[in-house]
């Protein structure tokens, strides 16, 4: 049995966006690095600060996902590689669970993310990435 990841944030975040209408938009903002941010979640990208003295620096080549509200925040910071790790689950969900025939599209994106953040190609990844189990919910739909 897989280990489940210990990146709240990042599954919090990932799974709001699979359940979103939009989420192949939203991986062209991954891949263009821009960063989504409302109250009770976030993902930033480094490049939103650049300045290693700005207060809210955290790093360079990195992800900053936030959730929650008020004094339980979560906040996890990962590179752009073990961000993919967890992309990856997430895109294959979507696919068999929400929408299958978006299957080529959301291959080929997820070929100009790594593109984009100059991962190196690696051999064809298993289901559970080395031993991360990720799950993610289809959203409920209100009963009437």
């Amino acid at each position: 049995m897989g280990k489940k990841c210990n990146k709240v944030s990042v599954s919090l975040t990932l799974n709001r966006y699979v359940n979103s209408n939009c989420f192949l938009e939203l991986l062209d903002d991954m891949k263009n690095k821009l960063s989504d941010y409302n109250q009770s979640y976030a993902m930033i990208f480094s490049e939103d600060y650049d300045d290693p003295y700005d207060e809210f620096y955290f790093g360079e080549n990195v992800i900053c996902f936030f959730s929650g509200l008020g004094y339980d925040d979560v906040e996890d910071i990962i590179g752009y590689e073990e961000f993919y790790k967890y992309l990856v689950p997430a895109c294959e969900f979507y696919v068999e669970r929400r929408h299958p025939e978006h299957k080529k599209k959301v291959k080929r994106k997820l070929k100009e993310i790594r593109k984009a953040y100059g991962l190196k190609n690696s051999p064809r990844r298993q289901k559970h990435i080395g031993g991360l189990k990720i799950c993610f919910f289809k959203k409920e739909r209100k009963r009437t």
